[in-house]
């Protein structure tokens, strides 16, 4: 619920002008400036002087009127299109530390060019300690299948939702799958 609020007061103060989303001609409502999950939070403004004060403004009035603290040291701040100088510095005005990409959100990778195979393994890897074979040799057949269908595709439908994801990948993960309904070690 609080943090239901915090997205009303970037509302309010983006249709006031004090704060400016980003790709207006895109979005309505003046751009985006907020995509939230329950406690992770993104908030998205323009890089001028003005819209980093104002955010700063409204997060410290969000922390005093909610009596939540927000932590400026484990948050960081990615900026695109600015001068390595420039990013610091508006940074440094957010008591943050300065991001780079690729970062993960929500546990899907986030970039600013393209992703690489390399980007996206460790989305896979992470399937795979779900599914060790070893898992799977005290579940029944049926109960293997279900559990591929039901929570492990269900993890690469959420990936692949965002990206498409490359051959060797799809082989990959069909192999740790396979490996898992079969309940084999090593090769087999």
């Amino acid at each position: 619920m609080v943090v239901d609020a915090l997205a009303v007061i970037l509302d309010k103060a983006k249709s006031a002008g004090h704060i400016h989303g980003l790709v207006p001609h895109l979005v309505g409502g003046g751009g985006v400036s907020l995509l939230q999950y329950a406690d992770d939070t993104i908030i998205m403004v323009e890089g001028s002087a003005f819209d980093i004060a104002n955010l700063k403004f409204l997060l410290l009035c969000f922390q005093q009127m909610s009596g939540l603290t927000i932590n400026f040291d484990k948050s960081e701040v990615m900026i695109l299109g600015y001068p390595p100088e420039e990013a610091q510095a508006i940074a440094d005005r957010l008591n943050c530390r300065l991001g780079t990409f690729p970062t993960t959100y929500l546990g899907i990778p986030i970039s600013d060019s393209r992703l690489t195979v390399a980007d996206l393994r460790p989305t896979v890897t992470r399937m795979q300690h779900r599914v060790e074979p070893w898992k799977g040799r005290w579940l029944s057949k049926a109960a293997r299948v279900i559990l591929i269908n039901s929570s492990l595709a269900s993890l690469l439908w959420f990936l692949m939702s965002f990206y498409s994801l490359h051959e060797t990948l799809h082989q990959e993960i069909a192999k740790y799958q396979s490996r898992f309904f079969w309940a084999g070690e090593g090769d087999k």
